[in-house]
Formats: C-alpha cells, structure tokens, sequence
C-alpha cells in the first residue's frame, strides 16, 4: 500500500481562501494545499465525491465543514496545525476513512461517532485541549496507531482493550 501522505517541498504559496468552485471540479481525486494561510474550508467540498486525500495541514483554518461528511471515497485527512475548535459529528460518516491527523489544534472533545470508523489505521490527536477519550474508540477495531498526547485526558477508558489491533499508543 502507498502512504496517503508524502513528503513534499516546503510550500512557498501565501493562499488565502479556497474557491466555492472548487466544487466543480468532481474528478479531483488528491487536494494539497499545506502550509499557505486559508482560513476556512467551503461547503462545496462535499460535492468533491471521488477525493481520496485532503491536506490542508499548516494553515488557518478555524472549523471543519459538515460536508466533509459527503466525502465517502476519502482516505486520507490531514488538518493538523491549523486552529479547529471541534470535530463534527459528521466525520463518522467518513467509512473509508483511513488516516486522520488534527494534531496541533484547539480541540477540546471528540465525537462519539468517532467510533463509527471501524476502517481507520492512524489517528493522531496530539497538541490539542481533549479533556475525555470516548469509550466509542473500543469499536475502532482496524485502529494501528493512536496518537493523543500533550492533552489534557485524565483517564483511559476500558473499552481501549478492545483496539486488539493496536501497534502503537502515545498519552503521554
């Protein structure tokens, strides 16, 4: 299998928004466009069915759309380093889903839904205010690699047993 992500030149663009039309564009299968200064995510992304990666990793973005959720064929997320407050519920519909990164963010929980993504490998949560681990994670049986440290979790709950799968954890 290919990674998702791969290691790309530094971006030496200063964008500052994505276009609504960028919803036209349905055959985009892969969207970088890290390390610029894009604020907010449209809408109209949800009209981009066949995308597989999104990286806007590195930017100034401040909420995530809840048609990310239309997104089904996606595999890859990354919005690490940007200024997310929460999660949506939303990204429980994202079935196919196999990485998802929001570390280095302002998110303080994570949705139960989180649980209905039996599918992914690799969440990395670090850096961010996420005071609870919902005891939904114990359905994530595919998980491989769970990142949640430099929170603010106080406990581990007992459904973590169930990630048999589960290569490598960091809460510290």
């Amino acid at each position: 299998m290919f990674p998702l992500f791969v290691s790309t030149p530094k971006a030496e663009n200063e964008i500052a928004s994505i276009p609504s039309e960028i919803g036209l564009l349905t055959g985009l299968q892969i969207i970088y466009l890290f390390n610029n200064e894009i604020t907010s995510i449209p809408s109209e992304i949800g009209l981009l069915t066949g995308l597989e990666v999104l990286d806007l990793y590195g930017n100034e973005i401040t909420s995530i759309p809840s048609e990310i959720g239309l997104l089904a064929g996606l595999e890859g997320l990354d919005l690490s380093e940007n200024e997310i407050a929460s999660i949506p519920s939303e990204i429980g519909l994202l079935t196919g889903l196999q990485e998802l990164y929001l570390y280095v963010n302002e998110i303080t929980s994570i949705p139960s839904e989180i649980g209905l993504l039996t599918g992914l490998q690799i969440i990395y949560l670090s850096g961010n205010q996420i005071t609870l681990i919902p005891s939904e994670i114990g359905l994530m049986t595919g998980l491989q690699k769970l990142k949640l440290y430099d929170n603010k979790i106080t406990s581990i709950p007992s459904e973590i047993s169930l990630l048999t799968g589960l290569q490598n954890l960091y809460l510290c």
